[in-house]
């Protein structure tokens, strides 16, 4: 590119050295013929005439004053329109740095027709309002009490019984003046957790063992309805994967078939099953009512909300799932501001953390009922199993601790926002989690619809309570959605190419031309010019000069003859020692 002014001589300068202005001036001229950028090549075409370029009044092409006025008419506007566009294009550009810099998400459909036999079937729990199995309390106090017990023992041990019937984390209905008039401490050596799944329901008790029906196919309810441990205490789970029992399910059943999944929607397309409650199950005068209550969650979720069915009756539980997912192209921004975190973001538990063999995205899925767990430590310094994984790093809670779980019930009762305080004119006490959900997330939406049994399916013995329960799917595709940048590197770099390509018609191809012609073909040309040689004299010339100011010569340095400049004396003198000839 540069070779092509190579015999262009500088006429401005005198001898044969070279004016950087002159040189630059071909330059520019070489660049504004080759130059992909429109309009620039208008700026200095040596090819065609000013005149002949742009004249639109060929009545004055003979008058040199309109050719001098033309020529500079054009080439003004002609710079004017390459300002304006490269003005337009710097405030689009900042425009579009100012939205990629907010980094804002937008949540889109990514496909709407998603099959639901895609995600897991949720897992159901069956939790009865009565915790305790009151017919088996003598069974309970010869394997929990001492021989021959004393009087005061056993009737303190049939109190802390009575007193673990209504036993749920949040809504223990035990106040704490009731309980002090108990005398807890002194069967303090019962282990809370054994003691209580010794006397809860099992699934021979409640379930009706011919009722259940997955995907109207008949199956052994207590082969799949097993014993979890939630925040409302024991209770029977179909289809989870946390339980020993039930990851020996999933062992048996395959992994891809296990936690299961379901293609159909509406009514006993799901799961079907009947309960019976029996009146021999509770305390006399007991607090607990014969309410039943179905818990709908994810198969590796250790509690989730509680929908309550009444005796008798009919239940219809419909599960719409919906499922959200986050690209990785969010992984830039923090996770407080895209609200969920990926499952390898999550911190690294202590070894001795009995959900740090689960995995992290478990950890993820239950962090409220972790933090529910240090406010139960921080409050009452103890754990209870009953609600919580088991916890080696904290004791467990003894029958005296319960005093404690109902004195602080009005803050394990509620999850408190962090900023909710100022929206109300009351706070609220509470427990504050910092949680974020898991950025692959799955919800269930739930709806339940009771109905009353008719005459001729009530039970014959009116001792008994019967509920049916339905649990199907509302639709059987789902609609996906995807959490992704609303404005990506990509599109940045797409929007920033069209802009420039509009407003200058240029590319990248564009960007580095001209980059070359500032570098490497400037300084190419410059050495084609000879113009370092010439630099390289007026480089000497003026270090010269400047030696024989420091030695404070008034001649100057031209007129020393030739053959005296290099038998000059080399010692420099500064000005203010030698005095001599000073200004």
């Amino acid at each position: 590119m540069a070779k092509g002014t190579k015999s262009v001589k500088a006429t401005s300068c005198s001898g044969s050295d070279k004016c950087l202005g002159d040189l630059l001036r071909v330059h520019f001229r070489s660049y504004c013929e080759k130059s992909t950028i429109h309009c620039v090549r208008y700026l200095y075409d040596p090819q065609l005439h000013n005149v002949e370029r742009f004249s639109i009044f060929p009545l004055f092409l003979y008058y040199n004053i309109f050719k001098i006025f033309l020529k500079y008419f054009f080439k003004f506007i002609w710079c004017a329109l390459l300002i304006i566009s490269v003005a337009l294009s710097c405030f689009f550009y900042l425009l579009l740095s100012e939205r990629f810099v907010s980094q804002k998400l937008q949540t889109v459909v990514h496909d709407p027709q998603y099959p639901v036999f895609l995600v897991h079937f949720p897992a159901v729990g069956i939790c009865t309002d009565n915790r305790v199995n009151w017919s088996k309390l003598e069974a309970a106090k010869k394997q929990f009490l001492p021989a021959n017990s004393s009087v005061e023992l056993v009737e303190s041990f049939t109190v802390l019984v009575s007193r673990m019937e209504t036993l749920r984390f949040g809504s223990f209905l035990a106040n704490n003046a009731q309980l002090e008039d108990d005398n807890l401490d002194q069967v303090g050596f019962v282990n809370l957790t054994e003691l209580a799944m010794f006397l809860t329901l099992q699934c021979k008790d409640i379930l009706v063992t011919d009722s259940c029906l997955w995907r109207s196919s008949s199956f052994n309810c207590c082969d799949y309805f097993v014993m979890e441990k939630t925040e409302f205490g024991f209770c029977l789970v179909f289809n989870s994967e946390i339980s020993p029992l039930s990851k020996a399910i999933r062992q048996k059943e395959g992994f891809n078939f296990y936690p299961r999944h379901n293609a159909k929607a509406g009514q006993s397309t799901g799961l079907n099953f009947d309960l019976l409650l029996n009146e021999s199950f509770k305390r006399p005068n007991s607090q607990a009512n014969d309410n039943v209550y179905v818990m709908i969650k994810k198969p590796d979720q250790l509690n989730s909300v509680l929908y309550s069915m009444t005796q008798n009756t009919e239940t219809y539980v419909t599960v719409r799932p919906e499922l959200t997912w986050t690209d990785d192209t969010t992984r830039s921004i923090p996770p407080e501001r895209r609200n969920c975190l990926f499952a390898d973001e999550q911190s690294e538990l202590d070894s001795r953390d009995a959900a740090k063999k689960f995995g992290k995205p478990f950890q993820l899925t239950n962090c409220l009922n972790r933090c529910h767990e240090s406010y139960l430590v921080q409050l009452c310094n103890c754990s209870l199993p009953i609600f919580f994984l088991y916890n080696k790093r904290v004791k467990e809670c003894t029958a005296g601790s319960l005093r404690c779980l109902a004195r602080h019930n009005d803050i394990f009762s509620y999850d408190k926002r962090r900023d909710e305080d100022a929206l109300f004119s009351a706070t609220k006490p509470g427990m504050t989690c910092s949680c974020l959900v898991n950025c692959y997330l799955l919800d269930y939406y739930t709806s339940t619809t009771t109905l009353p049994l008719s005459a001729n399916k009530l039970p014959k013995d009116p001792q008994q309570k019967l509920f049916k329960v339905d649990v199907h799917y509302q639709v059987e595709t789902i609609p996906l959605y995807r959490t992704s940048l609303e404005f990506s590197i990509i599109d940045l770099i797409a929007n920033l190419g069209g802009i420039f390509g509009l407003c200058l018609g240029a590319s990248m191809v564009s960007a580095f031309e001209l980059v070359y012609y500032l570098t490497v073909g400037l300084a190419m040309h410059l050495y084609d010019n000879k113009y370092y040689v010439a630099l390289n004299k007026r480089l000497r010339f003026k270090w010269q000069k400047f030696k024989s100011y420091l030695k404070n010569d008034v001649n100057p340095l031209a007129e020393i003859p030739a053959n005296q400049k290099d038998n000059r004396e080399g010692k420099l003198r500064h000005p203010f020692n030698h005095r001599k000839n000073v200004w």
